[in-house]
């Protein structure tokens, strides 16, 4: 519209909308099912109340800047002050998983993305659909957003029948072989209580007796777990031997036309390592997809 002072009239800036709808999910959703769990992937990733600048905690992992972090939050907790900084999000920091998305890790039950859960939850329709028998266990849970998800799916889809195992030590990582493990994990990282997981499941109204705790080391659980069948299996063990002990445990429980699934697979060297050498072990040919930057899946043959 031209101005009636002869001069061009201002351009206002074009809207940004919120990040949230700018994150699709897949498939994108029609049904009552699948919007209750598109929404479900949207509060476990925070991708529903995203912005594009996000207040963060300032962490450090490596010294020095963590001797310089903890001697500047020394000056600033009698002040009833935090060390933050502030970061630019996008779509994709809510698409991807983990470092992709560090601005969620604080409060979210979840670090992964939303494409993982859109593979999550077409692996689950698929083994149901095609009635693929056993139950669905994650092996390193964190704070426990994905079986939050994996509980949620199955009542979704009205599937009353299956368990959702729960397995993790609740203590964090055990003491790494460095002689296995090159990435710099420390005995205790990635810890969340067992206390903390159920309750996140209670918020999300899914604590029921069709979720089950393994609480321990994988070493130590998982062989005399009382696992008949699995029709997904996903592991999320940060470290070499951690990955091993599932597979060996687990992956002959695994149902013919089930699901394995690797978070780390691409991202953690090691953990690509033991799936490697368990692959060629026992002669598994299946094709590895990807998921996202870190994850990766296939398909038991029959």
């Amino acid at each position: 519209m031209a101005s009636t002072t002869g001069h061009a009239a201002p351009v206002e800036p074009a809207r940004r909308g919120p990040i949230s709808a700018a994150v699709p999910t897949v498939p994108t959703p029609g049904t009552p099912a699948e919007l209750y769990l598109d929404l479900m992937k949207r509060v476990l990733t925070r991708t529903l109340t995203a912005k594009s600048i996000e207040r963060q905690t300032l962490q450090a992992r490596f010294p020095p800047k963590r001797l310089a972090v903890w001697l500047a939050r020394g000056l600033l907790s009698p002040l009833a002050l935090e060390l933050v900084r502030l970061i630019r999000c996008t779509p994709e920091d809510y698409l991807e998983s983990g470092d992709a998305a560090r601005n969620r890790v604080e409060d979210a039950e979840t670090m992964l993305g939303v494409r993982q859960l859109d593979n999550m939850q077409a692996c689950i329709a698929r083994v149901l659909r095609d009635g693929v028998p056993g139950d669905l266990l994650e092996a390193g849970v964190w704070r426990g957003g994905m079986t939050i998800f994996m509980r949620g799916a199955l009542a979704a889809f009205g599937e009353t029948s299956r368990n959702v195992w729960v397995a993790d030590s609740f203590e964090g990582l055990p003491v790494p072989d460095r002689n296995q493990d090159s990435y710099g994990w420390r005995a205790g990282d990635m810890a969340a209580s067992v206390d903390e997981v159920r309750d996140n499941f209670a918020r999300y109204g899914l604590l029921d007796d069709r979720v089950r705790f393994l609480k321990g080391y994988f070493s130590s659980t998982l062989p005399s777990a009382p696992i008949e069948r699995l029709a997904i299996l996903r592991i999320d063990a940060d470290l070499y031997e951690s990955t091993l002990d599932v597979l060996k445990a687990l992956y002959p429980k695994l149902s013919p036309g089930g699901f394995a699934i690797f978070d780390d697979y691409r991202n953690l060297v090691d953990c690509r390592r033991a799936i490697d050498e368990y692959r060629a072990q026992y002669g598994i040919v299946e094709p590895v997809e990807i998921i996202d930057k870190r994850a990766v899946f296939w398909r038991k043959a029959a």
